[in-house]
């Protein structure tokens, strides 16, 4: 035994230590044999970027030394201009490229390998004030430089044309050769973070292989996995450091370096406001976008820093170590009343300050922690008297629930139960850092820092990515807490049950086991019992239903959700009086009442409840059918099941009587379901909106939608079927048959030249589909059955995917990139979240929901232009296309145009078509 684990223990060690690679199988020693001796040509870029040695590695180095000396093969270096190296590879004079963007036509003739890093593109200059990364319209007259027989030129055309922005690209051998003009390049060229226009995200680089090589491919895609890849992510991000290190240490003065040699540690106190930073008990550390600053600071500038928070997070305590000079340094916002003591730097931060504020008391007072980021300037609004100064922020919070005050103001909302209190953005604050006026040159160095050594945009990026996974992590671990508890729960309640059972089987048990436990209510038996031996009752059978009852249990606690049945069914005794009432399993009570005056005894039942309502936003749905003989009790309470449905559906809608028409809304509702459910989808079908160009009225592209024809249920609406299909986690069955027919109409358009190279047809993914593991394998299977490039599709999201767990969700989206699909987000309306995360994506579109355009042309006009303009220039500076839908009037149309919108979509063009009306629009 002991010589078997020596034995394992030996090959694990020569697996993970081994210099050379070691086959995985004698299909991979076979394939490595028979490239002994032969001779591959490795043609290497001799630019820059690829050229350019950090402590004794380079990407050509890293990629030579992984074919060479890892795979031991026999390579000969060839290294070029781009240029060059594209067209001895095109003549089969290089058998591989060390780095190769992927394209749908480079993969004719091209293996390529996993890829090695990702990457953006960007219009850039090293020269100060020559691209206005907040102008795109500055670019116009202007030329600029990209290297030739790169795939950058095509992107940069897109991105000059959907912008209308008149620039000449003129085509060098090396474009950052021109980096003291304007010139497009890589993010990992960009000379400053800030000082850059996005053009947009480049398909992966990869290692080039002929495709007689292919075999190779997945030997390399395992040397990649096992030790390069991770070499070339670290090589790169040294790269990166030391370049915004260099551009720091050159901008400094002789005087700064001496200092900086000598400088002792810095201590700096972090605001524990949450916002700007918090502890972490699972990371065990102090997070946020102000900690993460520093910690990029120190790293770019060498500078130590030391965090000295007071053990409590007192922030009274920790401003007043600051003003006695035991702390160096501290976040706040600069005011007029510090300049006589402390000096600032930059700006680093700029957040929401929230005013908070109680509906139920009309004092003057508002509450900030002293020493705080807000007290600096709440004083500028309010009078010293009106101020109160607490010690921490749970201090502050605990005063504005008993009212001590009228208004807090802090950064961070995300912790208070905000359904209690007003919540209004108060103003922006400019964070900076506060030093003594005596560190004046330490305040410089900094400065110079953010300047020429810090992506502060990064930076807040980073923390936010930081912050909601902190929060996704806590919710996880919420879950599986509470899943645990109900699983001990329940077995516990079980052998609890089942040794009551066994001890006590005498009548006062059986009749006690017909009751709810914690209503004492007749159960689901009892009610069975009922309708089987009362079925010619004449009455009204209803049944209601707590709304939101699992979001309450959740925030307010099992004690209270068990408190508010309680009550519920205290209530119904008390409103029905001896009559049959049932609770029949979670929030759901079924009553027989068989007496007149229904509507007068339920409303009574609302004002009954109103106690409930106030304390814990409580509300019914209730649904009633009044029975005579003729129906039976199951059904009677089945319709009733029906009425409260539709009673949900409804906000603000109390009770709901089981009409004909109700009735036969909700079989039909039921029938739709059934169709999903055994997936007959016949007569399911796409039709295309147009989408055209607005100047030049140009049919530039379409959208499918889907549209069903039944042969039981005849013409079913979209505003049917799609909710409906949601609620039941099938609509990815429309999402995928309406894709697959959009992808095979592509290919007809294309291959019979009715569209041009540009065209493209988009279709629908929801954020149920979204959230299928295996969304992104069946769009692939749908493009690759039906031959379609990517790059002839676009497809179309909405704001709802902020919903799901994003990081899942950005993968998957970044999937569908690789593909070749673009992507745009649907019906964006600029909701205050999706504004904040809309950066994340990686769009080419973005698609303005109709309602605001509706406006346009009628009373109110004016307000809303003003939206939609203030929208445009929102959406404008991510550089993404922008498509107006709706359109039906000149009036809109006129707008559209003179607000420089290109591309509309809607009624006054065409409505959704069949295929052949399409064609015939073409």
């Amino acid at each position: 035994m002991r010589k078997v684990f020596v034995f394992c223990f030996l090959l694990l060690t020569q697996v993970i230590f081994s210099a050379t690679y070691i086959p995985k199988n004698t299909k991979e020693e076979k394939i490595l044999e028979s490239y002994k001796g032969r001779r591959l040509v490795l043609g290497l870029k001799s630019s820059e970027f690829e050229s350019s040695i950090v402590d004794g590695e380079s990407l050509n180095i890293l990629i030579e030394e992984m074919l060479k000396s890892y795979l031991n093969l026999n390579i000969e270096i060839v290294k070029a201009d781009w240029n060059e190296i594209l067209t001895l590879y095109d003549a089969k004079k290089i058998d591989i490229i060390g780095m190769m963007s992927q394209s749908e036509e480079r993969k004719r003739n091209t293996s390529f390998s996993l890829p090695i890093y990702d990457d953006l593109i960007y219009i850039s200059s090293s020269v100060e004030g020559k691209v206005d990364s907040n102008r795109i319209e500055s670019l116009n007259g202007k030329e600029i430089y990209v290297t030739e027989n790169s795939i950058y030129k095509g992107y940069l055309e897109k991105f000059l044309r959907y912008n209308d922005i008149d620039a000449k690209i003129v085509e060098v051998k090396d474009s950052y050769e021109m980096k003291d003009e304007i010139f497009l390049t890589s993010k990992y060229n960009l000379v400053g973070w800030e000082n850059g226009l996005k053009v947009g995200y480049l398909p992966d680089t990869s290692i080039a292989l002929r495709k007689d090589l292919a075999d190779l491919t997945e030997i390399i895609n395992n040397a990649l996995l096992e030790k390069y890849q991770g070499e070339i992510n670290r090589f790169l991000e040294k790269r990166n450091h030391i370049a915004y290190k260099n551009k720091f240490l050159n901008s400094l003065s002789e005087d700064e370096k001496k200092y900086l040699q000598i400088l002792p540690q810095v201590s700096i106190a972090l605001d524990p406001n949450y916002t700007l930073s918090y502890y972490s008990k699972n990371l065990n550390r102090v997070i946020g976008v102000i900690p993460l600053f520093v910690d990029s600071l120190s790293s770019r500038t060498g500078i130590k820093f030391k965090v000295v928070n007071d053990r409590n997070n007192n922030w009274d305590h920790v401003y007043t170590d600051f003003l006695s000079r035991k702390i160096r340094i501290v976040p706040l916002a600069e005011n007029k009343d510090w300049n006589d003591e402390l000096i600032f730097t930059k700006s680093i931060y700029t957040p929401i300050l929230y005013k908070i504020s109680s509906f139920y008391t009309h004092n003057t007072k508002v509450g900030v922690v002293k020493g705080s980021v807000e007290e600096s300037f709440v004083r500028e609004f309010y009078m010293d008297e009106d101020i109160k100064l607490y010690g921490d922020y749970d201090q502050l919070e605990k005063a504005l629930n008993r009212h001590e005050i009228n208004t807090a103001l802090q950064f961070d909302i995300n912790k208070m139960d905000t359904s209690k209190f007003r919540v209004d953005e108060f103003i922006r604050i400019p964070i900076s850092l506060a030093l003594h006026k005596e560190d004046a040159i330490l305040r410089d160095i900094i400065n110079k820092g953010i300047k020429n050594g810090l992506s502060l945009k990064k930076v807040e990026e980073e923390a936010d990515i930081i912050k909601k996974q902190e929060a996704f992590n806590e919710y996880q671990k919420f879950q599986v807490t509470n899943k645990i508890l109900y699983i001990l729960l329940g077995v516990s309640s079980l052998l609890g049950m089942a040794s009551i059972y066994k001890i006590l089987s005498n009548y006062k048990v059986t009749r006690e086991l017909k009751k709810d436990l914690t209503t004492g209510l007749p159960n689901r038996t009892e009610f069975l019992n009922f309708i089987s031996k009362k079925k010619n009752l004449k009455g009204y059978a209803i049944t209601m239903d707590i709304d939101n009852f699992k979001e309450i249990n959740d925030k307010y606690g099992q004690a209270s959700g068990d408190y508010l049945l309680k009550s519920v069914a205290g209530c119904l005794k008390k409103i029905f009086p001896n009559q049959d009432i049932f609770r029949l399993s979670g929030d759901e009570f079924d009553l027989f009442i068989q007496e007149e005056f229904i509507i007068e005894r339920l409303n009574l039942l609302k004002d009954e409840l109103k106690a409930l309502k106030l304390a814990y936003q409580l509300d019914l749905s209730i649904g009633y059918y009044k029975k005579d003989t003729l129906v039976e009790l199951e059904e009677a309470f089945k319709y009733a099941y029906m009425a409260m449905e539709e009673a949900k559906k409804k906000n603000g809608t109390y009770y709901l009587e089981a009409t004909e028409e109700i009735l036969k809304r909700k079989k039909r509702e039921y029938s739709i379901k059934s169709l999903l459910r055994t997936k007959n989808l016949a007569g399911l079908y796409a039709v295309y909106q147009p989408k055209f160009d607005i100047k030049t009225k140009k049919i530039i592209g379409g959208e499918s939608l889907a549209r069903w024809v039944s042969d039981n249920l005849g013409f079913i609406s979209p505003a049917e079927f799609i909710p409906i299909a949601e609620n039941i986690n099938l609509i990815h069955l429309v999402d995928y048959k309406i894709a697959d027919e959009t992808i095979k109409y592509v290919k007809y358009l294309k291959e019979n030249n009715l569209v041009d190279d540009d065209f493209k047809l988009s279709f629908n993914l929801s954020m149920k589909s979204l959230e299928k593991d295996d969304v992104v394998q069946n769009i692939k299977e749908l493009l690759e059955k039906n031959d379609v490039p990517g790059k002839w599709l676009e497809v179309e999201i909405t704001e709802s995917i902020f919903s799901t767990n994003l990081k899942t969700t950005l993968l998957k989206i970044d999937e569908l990139k690789r593909l070749g699909l673009s992507l745009a987000m649907d019906d964006f309306t600029a909701g205050h979240s999706t504004v904040s995360l809309l950066p994340l994506l990686p769009l080419e579109v973005v698609k303005f929901d109709k309602g605001i355009l509706d406006a346009i042309g009628t009373k109110d006009n004016l307000v809303a232009s003003n939206i939609y303009s203030a929208l445009i220039g929102l959406v404008k500076d991510l550089n993404v296309v922008i498509v107006a839908e709706g359109i039906e009037t000149e009036a809109q149309l006129l707008f559209l145009h003179n607000s420089n919108v290109r591309i509309g979509q809607g009624y006054i063009f065409s409505k959704p078509i069949t295929k052949d009306e399409f064609e015939k629009k073409l």
